[in-house]
């Protein structure tokens, strides 16, 4: 019996007008915090614009879940731009004035994206912004994809070698993958094979992230108590709804401030 191929609704290859209209939606969105422009060079590559220097720049490489896919609002209720209205919190906290011009940031994600994709797609962005704070949760849609942990362990560490070849003073934060299993949408698929896969890609981002020194958002024993939070997954049965997303900002600005990133 051929076993059912395991998918999400926002896995495959987007054509590539999608992903630059994705892209430009998502620069644009930063206008509410600190009003950037984006421009493209000759090459046509993308590139941002120089801006006033904010507090602390912020750049969020990912996907849907990155995007904030199951909101009504992706640009004010994806998880890292709650994360920055928490950054803003805590500089406010400080007795800083900037307010919400404090924190400038750059959310990358696009639906369907790979780590492969992201090397050409959105890292170039992420170094023209030179941030002070990058994370990336980029896993699921090449697990589900089944791309090799092999390939999927190379794209990775090319990503953080290139950030932090270029961006030596940068803090990078990596996601892993939560437990899928617990989700709606794959409630009739093999869950033990699901699972052996998620223990695999884990184990991955586990090793390259000690080999490259950056910190670890664990989401794999965080998202446990999803059971007990099913208002923390939107009506897909697969992305964080609004709710979800806030528990995830939280559980990133926790894990920055555990390791005095913040």
């Amino acid at each position: 019996m051929r076993q059912r191929r395991i998918r999400g609704p926002d896995v495959g290859w987007l054509a590539w007008a999608q992903i630059l209209g994705v892209i430009c939606l998502s620069l644009t969105c930063l206008i509410g915090c600190t009003s950037p422009h984006t421009g493209q060079r000759q090459d046509n590559n993308l590139a941002l614009q120089q801006l006033p220097r904010a507090h602390l720049t912020y750049v969020a490489i990912g996907a849907s879940d990155t995007f904030g896919t199951g909101t009504d609002n992706p640009r004010t209720e994806s998880w890292p731009a709650g994360l920055a209205h928490l950054l803003v919190q805590d500089e406010q906290s400080k007795g800083s004035k900037q307010g919400q011009d404090s924190i400038h940031l750059i959310n990358l994600g696009i639906p369907g994206m790979h780590v492969h994709d992201a090397l050409n797609v959105e890292l170039p962005v992420a170094l023209d912004a030179h941030p002070d704070l990058v994370t990336i949760w980029l896993a699921v849609n090449d697990l589900v994809d089944r791309v090799s942990t092999s390939t999927y362990e190379h794209d990775l560490d090319l990503l953080l070698q290139r950030l932090q070849k270029q961006l030596p003073h940068t803090h990078i934060v990596v996601a892993n993958v939560p437990d899928l299993t617990l989700l709606p949408r794959f409630s009739g698929t093999d869950t033990t094979t699901l699972a052996h896969s998620i223990s695999s890609y884990n184990a991955v981002i586990q090793s390259v992230v000690d080999h490259h020194h950056v910190l670890l958002v664990d989401l794999s024993q965080a998202w446990q108590e999803l059971p007990q939070h099913l208002d923390y997954i939107s009506s897909d049965g697969f992305h964080p709804s609004t709710q979800g997303y806030k528990r995830l900002a939280r559980l990133f600005y926790q894990a920055l401030k555990q390791h005095r990133i913040v």
